[in-house]
This record gives structure tokens, C-alpha cells and sequence, in this order.
């Protein structure tokens, strides 16, 4: 049995490019879950609704960022030769 770390890591980068749209767009979710619960909050920025939303400042480059080194982990993993 040979220790072959290829697939990991190829499954590794799969995953944290699957992952990376989820995390920079979780505020969002989170933002429309809460309008929906008390909608008086729509309309002021301050509630937890309205603030959430300004998270998304933070989320999507750092999720761009683990889609960029997911994808870089995914090209740089080379296949199985082949004889």
C-alpha cells in the first residue's frame, strides 16, 4: 500500500473551491434569513439584518482567495502517468 498524496490533495483543493463560494456569500444568507424573521428591520442598516450585509466586505475576498488557491492546488496536482 503506497502513501500517494495526489488524490488528497486534489480532494483537498476540490473541496475548498466548493467551500469558497459558501463562505463569501454566508452574510447574505444570514442577512435574508434575518430580514425575513423581523422584517421592520429591512429598512434600518444598524439592526443584525442590515449589518450582516456589511460583512460581505470581509467574505468575498477572502473567499476568492480560497477559490484561487484551491484552483492553484488543483492545476499544480498532477495526474497519474500513464506508461
Amino acid at each position: 500500500m503506497t502513501n500517494n498524496p495526489k488524490p488528497r490533495r486534489k480532494k483537498a483543493a476540490l473541496i475548498l473551491m466548493c467551500l469558497a463560494p459558501i463562505f463569501a456569500l454566508s452574510p447574505l444568507l444570514v442577512a435574508t434569513i434575518a430580514v425575513r424573521i423581523t422584517p421592520e428591520c429591512a429598512v434600518v442598516p444598524n439592526c443584525a439584518g442590515g449589518a450582516l450585509a456589511y460583512f460581505v466586505v470581509l467574505t468575498v475576498p477572502i473567499g476568492i482567495l480560497l477559490f484561487s488557491v484551491g484552483l492553484i492546488m488543483l492545476l499544480t496536482t498532477k495526474g497519474p502517468k500513464s506508461k
